[in-house]
């Protein structure tokens, strides 16, 4: 009886983290801006200039080659200094590009230019993003931030 009042006694100072309220588990939450591409404007999208501006700071790309039409991830050339994309074409015939940056919760400035299949130009199209931060485990915790903008016909929009 006295190892276990003992160890009870001793063995709990040792670890105040357990099951303790305001521990953070996760660590280094991703902040990402997501580009949706309805599939009416991908199936004519040949090449794709994306500007992301926040703060003061811009970070641009562009995406060469949107193709293969099949489902599944679309080759993209890394450039030095820009944000790390990710696009994928969707079984519908979308893409969803998801831009890995380090965003806040201040408005977020996107804008998308390009050509079609036909070499033509899409137009200059501009959006200004209102970025969340999402809690998991309370605000001390921090948590992702993340933004959407949709490319359609029509041009680019928030959500």
């Amino acid at each position: 009886m006295f190892s276990v009042l003992f160890v009870l006694a001793v063995g709990t100072p040792l670890f105040p983290s357990c099951g303790s309220p305001g521990v953070c588990r996760a660590v280094g939450y991703g902040s990402s801006v997501t580009l949706h591409i309805t599939p009416e404007r991908a199936a004519t999208l040949a090449t794709l200039g994306i500007e992301m501006c926040q703060d003061g700071t811009c970070h641009s790309f562009s995406i060469n080659a949107l193709t293969p039409l099949t489902p599944g991830p679309i080759p993209l050339p890394t450039s030095p200094g820009a944000p790390q994309a990710v696009p994928l074409r969707m079984a519908d015939g979308s893409i969803d590009i998801r831009i890995e940056a380090g965003i806040n919760d201040d408005p977020l400035d996107l804008t998308t230019s390009g050509t079609n299949t036909s070499g033509w130009s899409i137009g200059m199209s501009h959006a200004r993003l209102k970025p969340t931060t999402t809690y998991p485990e309370g605000r001390d915790c921090g948590g992702p931030t993340t933004a959407v903008a949709t490319l359609d016909g029509l041009g680019l929009r928030a959500g």
